[in-house]
């Protein structure tokens, strides 16, 4: 640092000790858990989908199982998601 230069202050910071903008950077604990859900249900849909296919393809019985966790799964990821989008704008209105 030149001798001339003014000294950059420390970023400012809340109450609770972050940036203002933390929290738009980096999703919080709860957002994170309904993401992983959405994920997993999402792929557990789609294998059993997967599997449904494949075995019509090969013109066998299909184990419902794999009918109801699509049927269910599928949905389910989807809300997961668009709660997620409905809670990522009412974050970003909020700052």
């Amino acid at each position: 640092m030149i001798p001339d230069d003014p000294a950059s202050h420390p970023p400012r910071r809340d109450d609770a000790g972050r940036r203002p903008h933390d929290t738009a950077e980096r999703p919080g604990r709860g957002r994170s858990i309904v993401m992983i859900l959405a994920v997993a249900f999402a792929v557990v849909g789609l294998l059993s989908l997967a599997a449904i296919l494949a075995t019509a393809f090969v013109q066998g019985t299909v184990w419902p199982g794999f009918v109801l966790a699509s049927y269910f799964c599928l949905p389910i990821a989807f809300l997961l998601m668009v709660a997620l989008v409905v809670w990522s704008v009412v974050g970003r209105r909020r700052t």
